[in-house]
């Protein structure tokens, strides 16, 4: 505050005194009052003066000090109701609430005129729920001020409190008739009619709000939507296609529309409103991403579905090429249906304009998995890697492309690094260890690779695959097959029409020379095969060989040969007719 506002202020409060003072006799002149006037002027000047310094206490933020100096004015002139009305305030700081509205009281009936001693007392008993008694100091205050609207609603918030909904309905009304009809009080009284179950008149409440405001399309869908909770489809209906008469390029009228139709069943009307939403280009593309989002988990699938998800994501990342989000929810939709090639190039194109979104790089790798592109899988994710150094499955897909590359020391070299990343005893963690098994033997350090499945079984102790493939490998070693028929054998029994581990377990049958019951698994393992593989095919041979079957033995591994490569004995055995292992 500058100097000079200062001494006004200071003038200000010292005018009264000085009026006084002009009707004081000067020192010598003639006596105008008496001895007790001039004795009672003097007291009311320390009165005021005392007032004045608790005053000047509040302005300096002393509240304690400007307590002490209010209630001794009020002590001394219990009649200054300035002074209850501060010593309220104060009182109130302190959280004193019912000494509080005691002062406020005071101040209140010693000048009953006072807006703001009303106002005050209305608020302390509104804080300290006291409607019964706030409800006449703002029905006084609303009446002194009928255009008020902070007085309307504190009026009516007090009716709402006792209990006394259509008394606020009246005020409202009253209002109304002074101002005219608004969106806030026809709202209110519309939320109002419905508290006390009234829909009707709610009803009659949005409509002459949306008869007031017929360009409004905001208002419109309201009314709408309420129409359509009443069960009123055809008002609802042509409510909605006069929002689009009137507003064309309304950014939502069609996902309405949309959920209108749904709702109805009509789908195909429902299908071709949301395309035409989704087509809007002033609809945000985060807002469609939680419209389809939204509306398709209110459905179940029906013809057409496929091709509806198709289109719509086809809109959203063609309007929207540079949003990730899009691009990613396109690519995603793409995935459910196999088109991994076009998902994957809107993977890349979503972590170009967003690289710090993990999930967007996680299904790049995944599309080029499934793409059985190793090369490419191999590259990216390496960079996965670089830039998400703590997340373990950039590792494990690496780890994955360097096996099928035959790169076997750089895939080891990944998967350790990965399977340190993982939690102990996690799911994940066998899978590591899985594939590490895996890549050892195929690099041939085959103690490692036993040591790698061993460490998976003793996390999960009944995973299927690691049982097969550990069985498996121990069979081609002609190693420890009792342990391979016990891990084998729990393979086909977790999962016992999975043909390559029908396969697997005959083949540690035959390693066992058990050809008999070799012969019943393998063949179990063709009938289960939508396509038999060479491997199989050859073992099956091998087998009827076995038991002395060389004609059937013969076809077998001409079958095997016309699936694919097979073993590097498969060609001599077809020409010789012979077994050679």
């Amino acid at each position: 505050m500058s100097k000079n506002s200062r001494l006004y202020i200071l003038a200000l409060s010292v005018l009264p005194l000085m009026a006084y003072a002009q009707e004081t006799p000067d020192e010598g002149g003639e006596a105008i009052y008496t001895k007790e006037q001039v004795q009672a002027f003097k007291e009311q000047q320390r009165l005021n003066n005392l007032f004045f310094d608790a005053t000047k206490a509040k302005i300096a933020d002393d509240p304690d000090k400007a307590f002490e100096l209010y209630m001794q004015v009020a002590k001394q002139d219990p009649k200054n109701d300035a002074a209850h009305h501060e010593l309220a305030r104060l009182y109130y700081l302190k959280g004193e609430i019912n000494k509080s509205v005691e002062q406020a009281e005071m101040a209140y009936q010693l000048s009953p005129g006072n807006k703001w001693y009303r106002e005050t007392l209305a608020s302390l008993y509104t804080q300290n729920d006291m409607p019964e008694k706030a409800l006449p100091m703002y029905e006084a205050l609303y009446r002194e001020n009928p255009s008020d609207q902070e007085y309307l609603q504190q009026l009516v918030n007090q009716y709402i409190l006792l209990n006394k909904p259509q008394d606020a309905i009246k005020v409202y009304d009253e209002f109304e008739k002074s101002v005219g009809i608004t969106e806030e009080i026809s709202m209110r009284k519309h939320q109002l009619y419905l508290a006390i179950k009234k829909e009707k008149k709610a009803l009659i409440e949005l409509e002459k709000l949306a008869a007031a405001n017929a360009w409004d399309s905001r208002i419109l869908s309201t009314l709408a939507e309420f129409y359509l909770h009443l069960g009123k489809n055809n008002e609802a209906l042509k409510t909605y296609k006069q929002i689009k008469n009137i507003d064309p390029e309304n950014a939502y009228i069609n996902i309405s529309l949309a959920d209108f139709y749904r709702k109805q069943g009509d789908m195909k009307q429902a299908s071709e409103a949301l395309k035409a939403g989704f087509r809007n280009p002033y609809l945000d593309s985060d807002t469609k991403i939680q419209v389809l989002i939204s509306y398709y988990s209110q459905l179940k699938d029906y013809a057409g579905i496929e091709d509806d998800l198709l289109e719509l994501t086809g809109i959203l990342a063609d309007l929207h090429p540079n949003e990730p989000k899009a691009l990613s929810l396109r690519g995603e939709i793409l995935m459910s249906f196999e088109k991994y090639s076009e998902a994957r190039d809107l993977f890349a194109r979503s972590s170009e304009l967003d690289p710090s979104r993990y999930e967007n790089w996680q299904n790049l790798l995944l599309a080029s998995n499934n793409l059985e592109d190793y090369a490419r899988l191999g590259s990216d994710s390496k960079k996965v890697t670089e830039l998400f150094p703590l997340q373990p499955l950039p590792y494990f897909f690496n780890g994955w492309s360097m096996m099928e590359l035959k790169q076997y020391d750089s895939s080891i070299v990944s998967l350790n690094k990965g399977i340190k990343l993982v939690a102990s005893n996690h799911p994940i963690k066998v899978d590591f260890y899985s594939l590490l098994g895996s890549v050892y033997y195929s690099a041939g350090q085959k103690d490692e690779s036993y040591e790698a499945y061993t460490e998976a079984l003793r996390i999960q102790p009944d995973n299927a695959s690691v049982l097969n493939n550990y069985a498996y490998n121990l069979a081609l070693d002609s190693r420890e097959l009792e342990k391979a028929n016990t891990m084998a054998a729990r393979a086909v029994e977790l999962e016992p029409e999975n043909e390559y581990y029908l396969d697997t377990y005959a083949w540690v049958l035959y390693k066992q020379k058990n050809y008999t019951s070799a012969l019943i698994y393998i063949e179990r393992a063709i009938t289960a095969s939508t396509k038999v593989s060479d491997t199989v095919w050859e073992h099956y041979g091998d087998i009827l060989f076995q038991l002395n079957r060389t004609a059937d033995a013969l076809v077998a591994w001409k079958n095997a040969a016309r699936a694919g490569e097979g073993s590097p004995f498969l060609k001599q055995k077809i020409e010789e007719g012979v077994l050679y292992e």
